[in-house]
């Protein structure tokens, strides 16, 4: 292997000079130049600013002067959605810095933030639980309403009566499915479903896919797995 080649594939290492790059931002760049390069990364930059947006406008509902907030204050107010915010993650950085500098009480707070996160001292949050069960079985009703739509016959009304009756679901649901079905890009049902609920603003957990996404909000709440098949008792009655 070439000294060129080994140094493409071994990582940076703190005090290695950096290496040449086609294109680094700054904070400086132009907006497009560093959005272009966010794409050609694969960063989900649209994602990431909406989740930001929505973080300072309901910590700016409640403290208008947000800059001078505690974390405590932020991670209450911001409950499970707290990492979204910028605010958020730089003072834990801030934290996690002055801990391995030894600083006094940083280990304290630090602790104390990760606390938060976790909703608390070892104890459940109830709220989060309830939340994250809404949306479980949001997403299996949207499957099964896609299911029916996919099964469903006739006109665009009787479809929709159609779908409505055999998956028990409202008309929004069905005109989505019947939707989702007829579109040339239509996916898989799971992630189309799983994409929703999250565009309706329940908290599903991320991952690589939304099959993973999905396998982790149901170890959340607790659930078996769906295509398990219920196994017959060997005792007698």
């Amino acid at each position: 292997m070439s000294p060129g080649a080994a140094a493409a594939i071994l990582p940076i290492r703190d005090g290695d000079p950096e290496r040449p790059t086609a294109f680094l931002p700054s904070e400086e760049s132009a907006p497009s130049e560093i959005l272009r390069c966010a794409e050609t990364l694969e960063i989900p930059w649209r994602r990431l600013l909406l989740d930001e947006i929505r973080a300072e406008q309901k910590l700016r509902a409640y403290r208008p002067d947000v800059a001078s907030e505690s974390l405590d204050a932020a991670l209450s107010i911001l409950s499970h959605t707290a990492l979204r915010s910028f605010r958020v993650r730089d003072r834990i950085e801030t934290l996690a810095c002055q801990t391995r500098a030894g600083v006094r009480g940083a280990l304290r707070r630090l602790r104390g933030a990760v606390r938060g996160l976790a909703g608390g001292s070892g104890a459940n949050d109830t709220a989060l639980l309830r939340h994250c069960r809404l949306a479980y079985h949001r997403i299996l009703l949207l499957q099964r309403v896609r299911r029916a739509a996919a099964r469903s016959r006739g006109t665009t009304a009787e479809r929709l009566a159609s779908v409505c009756v055999s998956a028990r679901c409202s008309f929004e649901d069905a005109a989505w499915a019947l939707g989702e079905e007829e579109s040339p890009r239509r996916g898989r049902r799971m992630e189309a479903a799983v994409r929703k609920v999250r565009g309706e603003g329940f908290l599903v957990p991320r991952a690589h896919s939304e099959a993973q996404s999905f396998a982790e909000l149901r170890r959340i709440v607790g659930a078996p797995p769906t295509d398990t098949r219920r196994r017959r008792d060997p005792r007698p009655a």
